[in-house]
């Protein structure tokens, strides 16, 4: 069932081209840094009352970064200072 119901999600892209979307993961993989890095210098202390959320949205951002990097990598992008082959 799960196959049939997969299918009714996925379209061929006619004009969405590879090197598209390489871009398009690279260019989430920029935003996602700037936010990181944006959370680093607002960093709050442990002690502060909004630490717990603070640290989860920067847990957040760092997990979305991972899965987009693997995405990226599926695609058969590389971030330059990769040694093909090893992980």
């Amino acid at each position: 069932m799960s196959d049939n119901k997969d299918s009714l999600i996925h379209i061929e892209y006619k004009f969405v081209d590879h090197g598209w979307k390489q871009n398009y993961v690279l260019s989430r993989i920029e935003d996602l840094e700037r936010e990181h890095f944006a959370l680093m210098v607002d960093k709050l202390d442990e002690s502060h009352s909004d630490y717990g959320t603070w640290y989860e949205a920067v847990r957040e951002v760092v997990v979305e970064i991972e899965r987009l990097k693997f995405i990226f990598k599926k695609l058969g992008g590389s971030f330059g200072s990769e040694i093909p082959g090893i992980d």
